[in-house]
């Protein structure tokens, strides 16, 4: 399980990476929670709505780098989990310029098991997820809302 959890993680923040995180949302529950520092969103709706504006601020580009998955709290159909993100990024076209980490952050969340509505196995998705800072480049213009 916890194999599978740390995938669907990485899977998330490749999409973000590569993608823009225009299916983001897709790795949620409908009703999730996504909290950056001090800034909530909920529901899938306002999910999509941190991506598209993500996008809408131009080429960039980013590398969400996942280490240190641990397991905080099991049961049947839900899992709390802790993982270490250390973020590059920059606005622009790549190649972009070298450059430090611009975040080091903790990422809590919380996995829920749910039903496939096609009668498939039940999937996991992230009913809550945080993300508290832990070092931050001063200056540096994060591309989601944290305030």
């Amino acid at each position: 399980m916890t194999t599978h959890l740390s995938a669907l993680v990485t899977a998330l923040w490749f999409e973000i990476d590569h993608r823009g995180g225009a299916a983001a949302s897709g790795f949620f529950t409908a009703d999730a929670e996504l909290t950056f520092s001090r800034r909530t969103f909920r529901g899938t709706a306002e999910i999509d709505g941190v991506y598209r504006d993500r996008a809408a601020r131009g080429p960039r580009v980013s590398r969400h780098l996942m280490s240190n998955f641990h397991v905080l709290r099991r049961e049947p159909d839900l899992v709390e989990a802790v993982s270490a993100l250390v973020l590059y990024a920059r606005d622009g076209e790549p190649p972009v310029p070298t450059t430090v980490p611009v975040l080091v952050a903790d990422v809590f969340d919380r996995f829920v098991l749910v039903d496939s509505p096609n009668g498939e196995e039940p999937r996991w998705l992230i009913a809550s997820r945080r993300i508290e800072n832990r070092f931050l480049l001063p200056g540096d213009v994060l591309a989601v809302p944290t305030e």
